[in-house]
């Protein structure tokens, strides 16, 4: 009895010192190296813009590089359209709506006025040559009938509207219709207005297809019988602007003129707004004048990240004693042209998941890498500005260990 007792004691000091060097191994399975993230801030330059509305944003992160007067609440004109355009396109891609759908033209949508491609009631035609005749010719009467059909009537897609609206953060818009025809407390700011453009640019980037097309002949079925009309773009810029890929004009005469401008050189996309423009040749060349500065300041680091290893996390009580854990996404840092950033100036910081349970599946999130730059002037050597974040994956899977294989690796581990 006595002998019994000896080895219950020493298999209790046996488990209390496993459990105790357990405890001690623990906090390096999972080490946590953390650093505070620095914004850095560019003076904004004087671009001689004169519109009380205007804004440059790089598309791909969704950085503002430029701002005056963004937030002012403004009419939008046929800007409008863009909203319109991007909710037929998700009507689309969720299976509510097809392109080959055929519309029949109310009378309601018929007699809007303003810009139209003379649609008739009750006239036939497809979903996709109503988003045509809106990109192409800034069609109310495209629009109002694209509206009819996806939200079931004028005022339900105002709802969808203002709903999407709410989604995309665009706090400073309002719509009251679809098409942009001046009305009460129908408003939106070049900010939110670029928000719209960049989510329809990214989401569909096939809506430039017709955004870029300079004419195009529209098939009607009138009354009268089958016939065509000639629509003109009416952003002229994608003929006088390198890299010009839409993407709508706007103008009303309490409205003045706007335009949201998308243009790609390279790797770099840009958006530019300009809202409340009192000629369009003001608005032309405050366009370019943003477009300018943002081509002439701005580029991408670009590093082939994904997949690439980092190291070993080791996952305490799985039959595999770690996972290795591979980058998730590439590297894209939006960097100005004087800084001239190199992969090599990057340093990185990793966190490893301490809330790890198992079972683990290849491509789960283990934890997620920063990269950092070094200031750009000597004195600022020492600070570091985040530039990215990806997360971490597991590259391989991990079960839980029975008892006995956990107990085992400890000990072992224990003795090296």
């Amino acid at each position: 009895m006595k002998g019994i007792n000896v080895i219950k004691k020493s298999c209790m000091r046996l488990c209390t010192l496993l459990c105790v060097l357990f405890a001690a191994l623990l906090p390096a399975a999972f080490p946590v190296l953390a650093a505070e993230t620095s914004q850095s801030s560019q003076a904004a330059p004087d671009l001689g813009i004169t519109s009380p509305g205007a804004i440059l944003m790089e598309a791909q992160t969704g950085t503002i590089l430029y701002e005056q007067g963004s937030h002012t609440k403004l009419r939008p004109a046929s800007v409008t359209k863009i909203m319109t355009i991007l909710l037929a396109y998700e009507a689309v891609r969720d299976g509510r709506a097809h392109m080959d759908d055929m519309v029949t033209v109310s009378k309601n949508a018929a007699g809007y006025g303003g810009s139209t491609i003379l649609l008739e009631e009750g006239e036939q035609i497809s979903l996709e040559n109503l988003i045509k005749g809106m990109c192409i010719a800034s069609g109310n009467d495209a629009a109002i009938a694209t509206a009819e059909y996806i939200g079931g009537s004028q005022e339900g897609f105002v709802e969808l509207m203002n709903q999407r609206a709410a989604e995309l953060g665009m706090h400073d818009t309002h719509f009251v219709n679809p098409c942009g025809l001046d009305a009460d407390g129908h408003e939106t700011s070049a900010h939110d207005i670029a928000l719209m453009s960049r989510e329809l640019i990214t989401q569909f980037p096939e809506v430039t297809e017709y955004t870029t097309t300079w004419h195009a002949m529209m098939p009607h079925e009138w009354r009268s019988g089958h016939g065509e009309t000639d629509m003109a773009n009416t952003n002229k810029m994608i003929q006088s602007y390198e890299g010009m890929t839409g993407l709508k004009t706007g103008f009303t005469r309490l409205a003045k003129y706007s335009l949201s401008a998308t243009a790609t050189r390279g790797d770099l996309t840009l958006i530019a707004v300009i809202m409340g423009a009192e000629t369009k040749d003001i608005r032309t060349a405050e366009i370019t004048s943003l477009l300018n500065y943002g081509f002439a300041t701005y580029g991408f680091l670009h590093m082939e990240t994904d997949q690439e290893k980092v190291g070993d996390v080791p996952v305490y009580g799985a039959t595999a004693e770690s996972v290795p854990a591979l980058i998730s996404g590439d590297v894209n840092v939006l960097t100005t042209k004087e800084t001239a950033l190199t992969p090599d100036a990057l340093t990185r910081e990793i966190t490893y998941a301490q809330d790890l349970s198992l079972p683990i599946q290849t491509g789960d999130t283990i934890g997620e890498i920063a990269f950092y730059a070094a200031g750009s002037q000597p004195e600022d050597a020492a600070a570091a500005t985040e530039v990215a974040r990806l997360p971490l994956i597991a590259g391989a899977d991990a079960s839980k260990a029975s008892f006995g294989t956990t107990l085992l690796r400890l000990v072992n581990r224990l003795l090296r």
